[in-house]
């Protein structure tokens, strides 16, 4: 893996020199998986939201989902509520991604990929999952 603390500060914070950024979580995700593509590293952020036992319910259905899928190992990390899923496998990391915003209305996933986020890294993920690009 190959990054820089430069490219965590914007560019108009390098002309002026600047010694200290700020960041939130999604800057360092981008970062981290812009290091990572040419690896063609995948990360999921899930969103598990603290409501009520419908919630409980919605991740044991997502959870039984990934396991009728073959998706082993994401159901074990998705019981254990893990923040980020990271994959090496773009083909995995395609079905997961779909199996999860399309089984479950209560839990969230944002998808980030060759430094890319959302709709941009979806298309990207499709076109090296299906061998498109």
């Amino acid at each position: 893996m190959n990054i820089s603390v430069d490219s965590l500060f914007a560019e108009n914070e390098h002309a002026e020199g600047a010694v200290v950024t700020a960041l939130n979580h999604q800057d360092i995700v981008v970062a981290l998986s812009a290091a990572l593509a040419s690896e063609r590293v995948v990360v999921l952020h899930m969103l598990y939201p603290r409501t009520d036992a419908r919630t409980h319910r919605s991740l044991d259905a997502l959870v039984d989902a990934l396991h009728g899928h073959g998706l082993h190992q994401v159901a074990r990390l998705v019981s254990q509520e893990a923040h980020y899923l990271v994959f090496k496998d773009p083909v995995k990391a395609w079905k997961a991604f779909h199996e999860i915003r399309n089984d479950s209305l209560a839990i969230g996933v944002h998808l980030y990929y060759a430094g890319l986020v959302g709709e941009p890294a979806e298309r990207k993920l499709d076109a090296h999952a299906h061998g498109h690009e």
